[in-house]
């Protein structure tokens, strides 16, 4: 007669360990499916949001896709305070999160930072995207373009962004060596792989300049030109790289003019002193080409206008006024570039 009475009391004891979870299992069910259904963007941030900061849903396995939602929401609408703050927050809100689902998030954040002209957070999240997926060809180009402008003192950085440039090109000739998808057109497939180009050039460009190797740079921007004739800014650092070796070839030429003048003073072997001439001259024809080909390019970006066009002006009068003693026909010289 007692056996029922033993297994009732079992059966209360188990119910009492088993119903807890249950209830939250049913309460996490349904608090995600209110969720899924909802179909009004704000609400179903708000409820996505209520969810994410329930303790009792810490552990759900619903939290990454409410996460993933959500946040393109906040994109759509332009919200990048929020988007900001669940990249920030990814691995408190997401602590196990699943390599794809980083990457989205921070692709997000990293976007957000763009928006919202934060250098330092694009490159922050750039490089946990890299983390997550080093051969993000989206992050490498963010953070290899990124750090040349915002950190032009940083070696190591700069050093970063080389290589990192010069990885994504290799990806980018991967890219677009692979056929085309079939809803894009020849013109927008070869306009992509062009933009994607001029910018890695760019910056590895940019990454010379503050290297102070400004044959290189120049290099790097030429090639842009010759993609984008109308890039102001590749002008602008060509003229601006092509100065800088003005400035070393004048310097040598002084020193050769010296040499030339002290070997005559001094009555050298002609031969020596033909020798000097012969240096000097070469000199001056380079200075000479250098301040030409400065002189071309400070006035093409100052034509084209754009960014850098007060700049290019002020480098242009200075050069001009060196060469020519005035700013006499320096409206016609810069409208002749057009």
């Amino acid at each position: 007669m007692r056996r029922p009475g033993y297994l009732a009391l079992c059966l209360v004891m188990m119910l009492a360990g088993v119903l807890p979870g249950l209830a939250q299992s049913l309460a996490e069910n349904d608090a995600y499916r209110a969720f899924y259904g909802e179909k009004d963007p704000q609400k179903k941030i708000d409820l996505g949001e209520k969810f994410l900061a329930d303790p009792a849903f810490k552990e759900s396995t619903y939290r990454s896709p409410i996460l993933l939602t959500i946040v393109p929401i906040y994109v759509q609408a332009k919200n990048w305070v929020k988007v900001l703050d669940h990249g920030e927050k990814l691995n408190a809100e997401l602590p196990n999160a699943a390599a794809n689902a980083k990457i989205s998030i921070y692709t997000y954040a990293m976007g957000a930072a763009e928006s919202t002209n934060n250098p330092a957070k694009m490159v922050e999240f750039g490089d946990k995207v890299l983390a997550a997926d080093p051969t993000n060809l989206q992050a490498q180009v963010t953070v290899a373009t990124t750090i040349p402008q915002g950190m032009p003192q940083d070696k190591v950085a700069n050093d970063k962004a080389f290589e990192l440039a010069n990885k994504a090109l290799a990806g980018v000739a991967q890219l677009f060596g692979q056929p085309k998808p079939a809803n894009v057109t020849d013109a927008q497939w070869k306009q992509a792989r062009a933009e994607y180009d001029e910018q890695l050039h760019s910056a590895l460009g940019m990454v010379q300049v503050n290297r102070k190797d400004y044959a290189k740079a120049a290099a790097e921007y030429v090639i842009v030109t010759k993609s984008n004739p109308k890039d102001s800014v590749a002008h602008f650092y060509i003229g601006f790289a092509y100065q800088n070796q003005t400035a070393d070839a004048s310097k040598a030429l002084v020193e050769a003019t010296k040499a030339f003048s002290d070997a005559r003073v001094a009555k050298a072997p002609q031969p020596d002193i033909d020798e000097l001439d012969a240096k000097r001259q070469g000199l001056q024809g380079d200075l000479d080409k250098k301040m030409d080909a400065a002189l071309d390019e400070f006035a093409i970006s100052v034509a084209i206008g754009g960014p850098l066009e007060k700049q290019a002006r002020t480098y242009l009068e200075s050069l001009y006024t060196t060469k020519h003693n005035s700013l006499d026909g320096l409206d016609q010289f810069i409208q002749s570039k057009k």
